[in-house]
């Protein structure tokens, strides 16, 4: 802008010599027009004259203006700064590589992984089903019959196979545990105890007390108790000491009818 102020000046300054100087003929006064508007007035319907050519104009005359006053005038000027910027050149836009790559291929190669992984799957469910004890069994309510569950469907478990299990797994105390429940399981179907969930092994040593095995009974509930809730750890050679009693009593239960 102040580039600008500096050009509008020099031009004003320069403009009077620009100028051509001015016909004194056409600064005519005041008195001689009127004179000619009378004349003009007189002569009105009288033929007219022929009117004489327009002079040409004085062709306008150039003045060099000197170097030393152009500097003194321009000062400092750089009229280089208002040109405009020249357009930058656009730049193409950058590719990208394009990678070939073969997605059939691909896609065949991830069905037949996905195919794979199903059929190891179905395998090794397969095989768990095959490795898993045939003795787990489905309760009346639709519950699975399971170590821990199995004094709520005592009668409806395969205590036989329970025990065998315990046995191959050497839980020598677990399977001291599935004697005992055979025993109350017989009790209960030769209607010597009324069988209750709720109930204690001390309810059940009451209700024997009649019956004529009620010595070799309170004698295997003692060692389970003692075995079982003593949290106590049993080897082969002392399970099988233990068991004797629980085995023989089992035997008296099938050979004796109903006490």
């Amino acid at each position: 802008m102040q580039n600008l102020f500096k050009i509008l000046f020099v031009a004003c300054c320069l403009l009077p010599l620009a100028l051509p100087a001015q016909d004194s003929t056409l600064n005519l006064e005041p008195e001689v027009w009127e004179d000619a508007d009378e004349e003009a007035y007189l002569n009105l319907g009288k033929p007219a004259t022929p009117a004489t050519p327009p002079r040409e104009a004085a062709p306008v005359a150039l003045r060099q203006v000197p170097e030393n006053q152009w500097k003194k005038a321009t000062g400092d000027l750089d009229f280089s700064k208002d040109q405009p910027d020249e357009p930058k050149p656009k730049q193409a836009p950058t590719k990208f590589p394009t990678m070939n790559t073969d997605w059939s291929f691909w896609g065949k190669l991830l069905q037949v992984v996905a195919v794979l992984i199903a059929v190891f799957g179905l395998g090794y469910a397969i095989y768990r089903m095959m490795q898993a004890p045939s003795n787990r069994q489905i309760a009346r309510d639709g519950a699975l019959i399971t170590f821990d569950n199995v004094e709520d469907y005592l009668h409806e478990s395969d205590l036989d196979r329970f025990l065998r299990e315990a046995l191959a797994a050497g839980n020598f105390t677990l399977a001291l545990r599935f004697h005992f429940l055979q025993i109350l399981k017989m009790l209960s179907e030769k209607q010597a105890i009324q069988w209750a969930r709720e109930k204690t092994n001390r309810d059940y040593l009451r209700e024997m007390r009649p019956n004529r095995l009620f010595a070799e009974f309170e004698a295997v509930t003692q060692t389970y108790e003692r075995v079982w809730y003593g949290n106590i750890s049993l080897d082969k050679t002392v399970f099988a000491q233990l068991e004797t009693p629980f085995k023989n009593f089992k035997q008296q239960l099938a050979a004796d009818g109903r006490r």
